[in-house]
Parts: C-alpha cells; sequence; structure tokens
C-alpha cells in the first residue's frame, strides 16, 4: 500500500499540473469592489471591456480607478483613470451594467479598484484594494 500512495502522489500532482496549465487560455473575468461594497466592477480581459455596477440606492455614484495599462511591470504609483458611474441603481445584474470598452495592448497588465463619487467628487475612504488584472493576448 505504502508504494501505491508514492505513486500516487505525483500522479494526481501532474494532473493538476494539466488541468491548471489546460484553462490558461481561457477568458478571464476580474472583480474589484468599493469598500462598502455598493458599487463593483468587472474586467474581461478579452475584448478589454468593464462593467461598472451600483447596487445601493444611496444616491452616489460608482467610480472605476485602474493604472496606465502597461506591458511591462504596472504599479499602483503609475498613471491613474478614472471611469465614473453616475446612472443610478443597476442591482447586481450585469445585463444593467455601465459597459465602459478599452483599447489595450495585448498582454498589457493594470491595477484597478473601486470606489464611489458624489456630485462629481470622490467619496474619501470609499476605494476597495487594488487587483491585478491583464488584457488577453
Amino acid at each position: 500500500m505504502p508504494k501505491l500512495r508514492r505513486l500516487a502522489i505525483p500522479a494526481l500532482a501532474a494532473a493538476a499540473l494539466v488541468i491548471g496549465t489546460a484553462g490558461s487560455s481561457y477568458a478571464q473575468t476580474y472583480t474589484a469592489a468599493s469598500s462598502n461594497s455598493c458599487g463593483a466592477a468587472y474586467f474581461y480581459d478579452v475584448g478589454d471591456t468593464f462593467k461598472i455596477i451600483d447596487v445601493c440606492t444611496d444616491g452616489k455614484g460608482v467610480r472605476l480607478q485602474y493604472t496606465n495599462p502597461t506591458t511591462g511591470n504596472p504599479s499602483t504609483g503609475d498613471t491613474k483613470i478614472n471611469v465614473d458611474y453616475t446612472g443610478g441603481y443597476t442591482g447586481w445584474n450585469l445585463d444593467n451594467a455601465y459597459v465602459y470598452d478599452t483599447d489595450m495592448n495585448e498582454n498589457a497588465c493594470f491595477y484597478f479598484r473601486v470606489g464611489h463619487v458624489d456630485d462629481g467628487a470622490y467619496v474619501s475612504g470609499s476605494y476597495g484594494g487594488w487587483h491585478l488584472a491583464c488584457a488577453a493576448n
């Protein structure tokens, strides 16, 4: 029995490696939320598209902030681009989301996060954490 176990562990590890790398060619979706989860953004690497949703009826808009995409090493200190959605409550239904299309270079990577805006101004403390994403090749 111990001999069988010694053979089974490397076989399972090899299978996990094959399964893990097989999925790497599929499209990925990256997600970020505001600090209070009232706003969220989804980035789709195929098509370089963001979908922004507002899930609270608090009268505030949702701000997507992302760093300038680069094929080098992205940093949260890079130039930032802000996209504000102020169209009101969307709920969690992505069919109602605000769609923001970008034109990124293949394999460009960047950081993004979500916060809130009120009357065009950023709401202090509302950003969630930074999330790394990359455009598809």
